[in-house]
């Protein structure tokens, strides 16, 4: 990685502009020490392009590089590169730190913990981990700061990947009680998005109505599948943990036939039944886990192979009742004469 490439950051913008240094505000800096004269003569001596620095837009406020303006004014230099940020006060400072803990002159340790404190009072919704990751610090010293600084937030708070979860895992298992007992029909990524817990958390909690209440406790409702009016009606199809296992237990025998397993297509037979003894739990993975906007798609595909596994039946059906094909030997005609008249 070259030296520029590392002090590019997604927050920091991409368009590089030519600013007057003339124009720049320095005297917003993470650090307690101020300005360390020996890197700036260590930059200014540098035969290499100074990488740009951050500027905050509309404030021209350096969010990072204030050792690369003094080494380049130590050059004779009256102009700076530099990307522009637009960002409030709060963010600016955030990405200060983080920038200056990633790159550069590294932070103190008293310094990161000022940071830490600082973005504690201004983001008080933010996890421990994401302000750890901003600051250098480990989560349990951020932990350590909130407590002391008593700064414990709401119930919830914002994580690294910007979704919201509750503080106690316990809130949020109650939360989602209360939806399944509401609305028992609910998906388990709506209830997810409303209790602000895993789906793996909300499945947990249905289940455990289910052993607590002796009731089935349904999950999200399927649309009813659709019929052709070329293709045979179907026999209805026996739901529930018992036709689960007995779909397991048919795949299962139906893997160990060698007259399926080592030839083409009964391979490709055994993969597509998979499909069909898929337990809900992989079901709700899979759905949970697939992306937006490929959702109607993928809808639509599932609507549509429904016919197709019921023209399969028709298919098995329409074999099962016509009598066995009679195969006979192929026999070479210029030899028939040799076995008979």
């Amino acid at each position: 990685m070259d030296l520029e490439a590392r002090y590019q950051d997604p927050d920091a913008g991409t368009d590089v502009e030519w600013i007057p240094i003339a124009e720049l505000e320095l005297s917003h800096s993470p650090r307690s020490a101020g300005e360390s004269d020996e890197h700036i003569r260590v930059l200014a001596q540098s035969q290499a392009e100074l990488p740009p620095i951050v500027v905050q837009r509309g404030t021209n406020r350096v969010v990072d590089g204030v050792h690369r303006v003094r080494a380049a004014q130590l050059r004779g230099e009256r102009e700076i590169r530099a990307r522009l940020f637009d960002g409030d006060d709060a963010s600016a400072f955030v990405l200060a730190v983080r920038l200056n803990v990633r790159h550069g002159l590294p932070l103190s340790l008293a310094d990161r913990k000022t940071a830490a404190g600082r973005i504690l009072r201004e983001q008080a919704d933010w996890s421990n981990r994401k302000i750890a990751s901003a600051v250098g610090l480990s989560p349990k010293t951020v932990a350590t700061l909130r407590e002391a600084a008593g700064r414990p937030g709401g119930p919830a708070r914002i994580g690294r990947d910007g979704r919201v979860r509750p503080v106690s895992a316990a809130a949020g298992r109650e939360r989602a009680r209360e939806v399944l007992l509401r609305e028992p029909s609910s998906s388990l990524r709506a209830v997810s998005a409303v209790a602000g817990v895993s789906a793996g958390t909300v499945r947990d909690v249905r289940e455990r109505l289910r052993q607590e209440t002796g009731a089935v406790v349904p999950g999200p409702r399927r649309a009813a599948p659709v019929r052709g009016a070329d293709v045979p009606r179907a026999r209805p199809a026996v739901s529930g943990p018992k036709a689960l296992d007995r779909s397991n237990a048919l795949l299962r025998s139906l893997r160990t036939d060698p007259s399926l397993r080592f030839n083409q297509s009964g391979r490709l037979m055994l993969s597509i039944l998979a499909v069909a003894a898929m337990d809900p739990q992989t079901q709700d993975s899979l759905v949970l886990d697939l992306p937006d906007h490929c959702i109607d798609f993928v809808a639509e595909l599932a609507k549509s192979s429904v016919l197709a596994w019921q023209d399969l039946e028709a298919r098995l059906s329409q074999r099962r009742s016509a009598p066995p094909a009679r195969k006979e030997c192929a026999v070479n005609p210029e030899r028939r004469g040799n076995y008979g008249p």
